[in-house]
């Protein structure tokens, strides 16, 4: 730990004793507390009454953002404990006062939305249920290493045989086995045979035994609902603790990081006066917590409060080893704020040629060898870093361990499981046990130059534009939802959850990390859950939660509706529609997340004029979208002007419709040259309202930037970028000379070149994809227009 070179030698009152030992220490201490003010023990905590509580658990005194915060009624709980063998304790009476006092307010039975199958239900609550519903005394299991229930009755009558009751074609779903689907929330994949236009036998999808099914699973989780409400008020009372007890009983402190100091940060270098109180208040809670989510809008100095929290866990002993990791297009920016605000500090950041494969090596070398105050890599140069394979052995072994009672399970149902799901269980489990494989080689080969994440003694991670690492793995039954991302995730993600898992093992707490974002949930409900997974292990599993299914039990509703396909088909989807438990749900995620817009921070921002612009489509592509629903519908590639599909494109039939749909979209030419230009298609319209706004802010230099993902720059193709860059020289006389393509600035210096110059008005357009062009570009200063020709 470092310290001031001015080091506090005298205070005059204790509450300016108390911010030295904060600024020193990161914590209350009262020996340092005294001997700088010259103020006596009882006279400090008299004075600092409400400020700071004694903390038996930690047998010290904490400040109030840190004692009164987090899970208080488990606090409250141990507390309680505590006194019946130290009854004679005072302060610890009185911090126990003060945590009873915190405890959020009770939410009443009434309020409470309750899911059928929720894992923190006792199975004696369902087991009742399940005996007023069937008439019959029923056994309900919960095994949590499965998550999965069991469901038996003792007596067989009209209920289960004939009310709850659908058949299938080779087997009959009975009330027990619809009530065990009600606690999974899913629905039965029923099959029947059918013969296909060669009189072969099929299988195809029961629709209208699906339908009733889902009709039946539907009736008895409404009917839980109804029967708790019918309930004495003694047992709702108690359902009611239990609940607010596990998941309504968070607070967060409203951080007030104004007693900071911040010794060796230098303002001058930064160029600033002094910080936001939003970026002293969020550093603050990042020391208080360990790490969290920085949730701050783009442009109110998130890149700033990475780069002190980072130092200051440094400085204090809270971390002895942090690392920050960006993107390549904005790390350098990173890298270059860290050294303005301390450039005093011993920090590596490794260039792109000093990460080659032979120099690799030694850059791991370098890391653990010395004492860093950071390390300051790319997202791709962190992913090069080899995990501690024996991390990587145990989540892999629980992940496997995971498929392989989801297919025990699937086993036990039969046909009730559609084919497909299983075999992608099958493909997953085949993977990560090659992986398995190859991992338990290296660990026999291993020599001792190689250096893993585990041996570099980082503490603690800060991810910057987080969401890159959203794709992690799930395991869930809830196969045909949409909109759940794709479960098998990614590798990236999963290296990211293998670094974090060895800093929480190491530290025996859950974060270790903190992600910086402004969009840290975009797509789908289980971005939401696999926040929680990376950083809130411990806490989820004292919920009862250690899977997405029983995560989604408590704060999610599925609903089934009946949609038209793209070939104007009726087919039934279900998705996920909304989150239940709203209030719970954002007190588990605020209390480690510092949420921040623009205009929180006082940033002023310009208004943002959204406009869609609707074009009508070509009759070139009016022909080939009927073209495409014929394929779509029969799978015959001649509609499309293909070769016939192999047996790998059959599967994937619905994916080629989906792009080619997507290129039409665009432009014509994605799909054949042949098709040739046309006056009314995007690249047109989009070439005209670009050159409207060049010549309405003509004197101001106004620039605008276009982006598009599906057709980049290529020099030795065509492409929707300089076709657009064509169309605005030869039809709109714009000089070809202020049009540039960010694939063309290939280095660090010519990128800050090209923002310099679209900055200046020099260069007037910039054209690149959302990846390229989408984040770590600081070249808006002049910008008037922003054009997306397909949406990301």
């Amino acid at each position: 730990v470092s310290f001031n070179a001015n080091e506090v030698t005298h205070v005059d009152t204790p509450q300016e004793a108390l911010a030295a030992s904060l600024n020193k220490f990161g914590e209350v201490n009262l020996e340092y507390m005294e001997n700088l003010s010259e103020t006596g023990r009882q006279e400090l905590l008299t004075q600092l009454d409400n400020r700071i509580f004694y903390n038996p658990m930690m047998k010290n005194y904490e400040i109030k953002d840190r004692f009164i915060a987090g899970n208080v009624v488990a606090k409250v709980e141990w507390i309680e404990n505590y006194l019946k063998d130290y009854p004679d304790d005072d302060a610890s009476k009185k911090s126990l006062e003060a945590l009873r006092k915190a405890i959020p307010e009770p939410i009443s039975f009434e309020l409470l939305d309750f899911n059928l199958g929720e894992r923190w239900i006792p199975m004696s609550v369902y087991e009742e249920f399940a005996g007023y519903l069937f008439e019959s005394k029923a056994h309900i299991h919960y095994t949590e290493s499965i998550d999965e229930f069991s469901v038996s009755l003792e007596e067989t009558n009209a209920n289960i045989t004939d009310k709850y009751y659908v058949k299938g074609e080779k087997r009959g779903y009975y009330g027990n086995d619809l009530l065990k689907h009600a606690l999974h929330n899913t629905v039965p994949d029923i099959t029947k045979t059918v013969q296909d236009e060669e009189g072969n036998d099929i299988k195809v999808r029961d629709a209208e035994a699906i339908q009733l099914a889902d009709a039946k699973i539907n009736e008895i989780r409404s009917a839980f609902t109804s029967w708790l409400n019918e309930q004495l008020p003694e047992f709702k009372r108690h359902l009611a603790d239990m609940y607010n007890r596990k998941f309504n009983c968070y607070v967060r402190p409203d951080y007030d990081g104004s007693l900071q100091s911040f010794p060796f940060l230098d303002l001058k270098g930064l160029g600033i006066p002094s910080l936001y109180d939003s970026q002293k208040n969020a550093v603050w809670m990042l020391k208080m917590n360990g790490g969290g989510i920085i949730d701050h809008q783009v442009g109110t100095g998130k890149t700033l409060i990475m780069c002190i929290a980072a130092f200051e866990m440094k400085r204090l002993g809270l971390a002895n080893k942090p690392m920050i990791i960006g993107l390549k297009s904005n790390v350098h920016d990173i890298a270059d704020t860290f050294k303005r605000a301390y450039p005093n500090a011993k920090v590596l950041y490794p260039g792109k040629e000093d990460f080659t494969p032979e120099k690799r090596v030694g850059i791991f070398h370098d890391i653990k060898n010395n004492n860093w105050d950071c390390i300051i890599l790319t997202h791709d140069q962190f992913g090069k870093i080899p995990q501690s394979p024996e991390i990587q052995q145990e989540i892999y072994t629980q992940e496997i361990d995971s498929i392989e009672e989801s297919l025990a399970v699937f086993e036990q149902q039969g046909n009730e499981v559609s084919g497909w799901i299983k075999k992608g269980l099958e493909r997953r489990k085949e993977n990560l046990e090659a992986k398995l494989e190859k991992l338990e080689q290296d660990i026999k080969d291993r020599t001792d130059d190689v250096i893993d994440f585990r041996q570099m003694g980082i503490d603690h991670l800060y991810v910057d534009e987080s969401h890159a690492f959203k794709n992690l793995m799930f395991n869930t039954r809830h196969a045909r939802v949409s909109g759940l991302g794709n479960p098998e995730g990614s590798m990236k993600a999963m290296n990211m959850l293998f670094a974090i898992r060895t800093i929480q093992e190491r530290t025996g707490r859950d974060l270790g990390a903190t992600f910086l974002s402004g969009t840290t949930i975009s797509n789908s409900l289980t971005e939401l859950y696999l926040l929680f997974k990376y950083l809130r292990p411990k806490e989820m599993e004292r919920q009862g939660i250690t899977c997405f299914d029983g995560w989604a039990a408590v704060y999610a509703k599925k609903s089934t509706d009946f949609e038209f396909s793209v070939t104007n088909q009726v087919v039934q989807k279900e998705r996920f529609r909304y989150f239940i438990k709203v209030p719970e749900l954002a007190n588990f995620y605020a209390e480690i997340t510092d949420y921040k817009t623009a205009e929180d921070v006082g940033v002023d921002r310009p208004e943002l004029n959204e406009q869609l612009y609707h074009i009508p489509p070509t009759p070139q592509q009016e022909i080939f979208i009927q073209k495409l629903i014929k394929f779509a519908e029969t799978g015959d590639a001649a509609y499309i002007d293909r070769e016939p599909l192999s047996e790998a494109e059959e599967k994937a039939q619905m994916l080629i419709a989906t792009n080619y749909s997507n290129k039409m979209s665009l432009d014509m030419r994605l799909i054949d040259l042949e098709y040739g230009d046309n006056p009314g298609n995007k690249a047109s319209h989009c070439a005209a309202k670009i050159a409207e706004y060049y010549y309405k802010y003509l004197d101001q230099k106004g620039t605008q930037f276009v982006f598009s993902d599906l057709s980049t720059y290529k020099p030795d193709q065509w492409n929707i970028y300089s076709e657009i860059r064509r169309k605005l020289v030869e039809d709109h006389n714009i000089p070809e000379k202020q049009i540039k393509f960010i694939q063309e600035a290939n280095s660090d210096n010519a990128r800050k070149e090209l923002f310099k110059d679209m900055n200046s008005g020099r260069i007037r357009f910039l054209f690149g994809s959302t990846q390229k062009l989408g984040t770590g570009v600081n070249a808006q200063e002049r910008a008037v227009a922003i054009h997306h020709l397909d949406i990301p």
